[in-house]
């Protein structure tokens, strides 16, 4: 049996390490709020972390930028890189 306390407190680290991630992408990379969701909802991270809990780990932008990599947006990449 899971014990809900466990599971509601994974499910607030997630949602939270979404939120900073999401501020990355916006703050670091100029994406809007819903291209930072969706690129987000595209690279799985949310599974990512249920699965495995070393990615908590990880800065949020080490994982903005993971992200932007997967999902090849050199774009943004350099724009942040060579400003």
């Amino acid at each position: 049996m899971l014990n809900t306390n466990n599971t509601s407190r994974l499910r607030y680290e997630v949602d939270l390490m979404v939120q900073h991630i999401t501020t990355e992408l916006i703050n670091e990379f100029g994406k809007s709020k819903e291209e930072a969701m969706r690129i987000i909802i595209d690279s799985h991270v949310e599974d990512s972390l249920i699965k495995d809990k070393i990615g908590f780990h990880e800065s949020p932008y080490n994982w903005a930028l993971s992200i932007l990599t997967d999902q090849n947006d050199y774009e943004a990449l350099e724009k942040h890189f060579y400003q």
